[in-house]
């Protein structure tokens, strides 16, 4: 069972690295769902089948949701403005996942014993070294939402490294704080899109805002 959880856990690691690193928003949520996926499954015990449905379902439609505002087009049929990417590239971004991955396997149980697997915890580490720049230092929604989907990922992984394979309830209650910090972030992701410039960084005060028509018009007079 180690080497599969092994694979795994480098799944969710490489895709944490493509989330930190790409600026297409939907190479970022597709690997983002291949870690939201995949995270659940470094356990050992594996969770019951209900528990495995529920994230499974959870991570899909969180990010279904934030799909739905990066495949949008505009008028002209342009695509979205870019995310922001990694500020210092891909192989960096591996080196300090690599780097965090070993402390995180050393620092297994934190002193303590612990009933999961040091994968986990050595997974949990690097996504969330990997999760702190864009949360910092993120300049568009799409960056420091998905930056938060890693960090509270990494901290479920941590958490069933030293506390063993979570139980039904709260497999169901994980996915559904997925979801709805999804759901916010695409919620703010679209009204950025929506104030202007088109892309998803935060509104700068000085911009004036574009004004929409009202979606509902006066009926006609007979």
């Amino acid at each position: 069972m180690t080497p599969i959880i092994a694979i795994v856990a480098l799944a969710v690691v490489g895709g944490s690295v493509v989330v930190v690193s790409s600026r297409d928003p939907r190479t970022v949520l597709l690997a983002l769902a291949v870690a939201l996926v995949a995270t659940p499954l470094v356990a050992d015990p594996l969770a019951t089948p209900l528990g495995l449905a529920a994230r499974l379902v959870g991570a899909i439609l969180a990010t279904y949701l934030l799909w739905v505002v990066a495949r949008h087009r505009g008028d002209r049929g342009v695509l979205t403005s870019p995310t922001g990417g990694s500020r210092i590239g891909w192989p960096a971004e591996i080196l300090l996942a690599a780097g965090a991955f070993v402390v995180g396997y050393a620092a297994h149980g934190l002193g303590a014993p612990a009933d999961g697997p040091p994968l986990a915890s050595a997974a949990g580490f690097a996504v969330a070294a990997l999760a702190v720049a864009p949360v910092v230092t993120g300049q568009d929604v799409i960056r420091v939402g998905t930056g938060l989907l890693l960090l509270i990922n990494a901290a479920l992984l941590v958490r069933t490294g030293l506390g063993g394979t979570p139980g039904d309830l709260e497999q169901l209650v994980t996915a559904a704080m997925l979801i709805v910090l999804a759901g916010a972030v695409a919620a703010l992701a679209a009204s950025a899109r929506a104030d202007g410039s088109g892309g998803y960084a935060y509104a700068d005060p000085a911009r004036v805002r574009v004004r929409r028509e009202p979606d509902a018009h006066p009926r006609e007079q007979l």
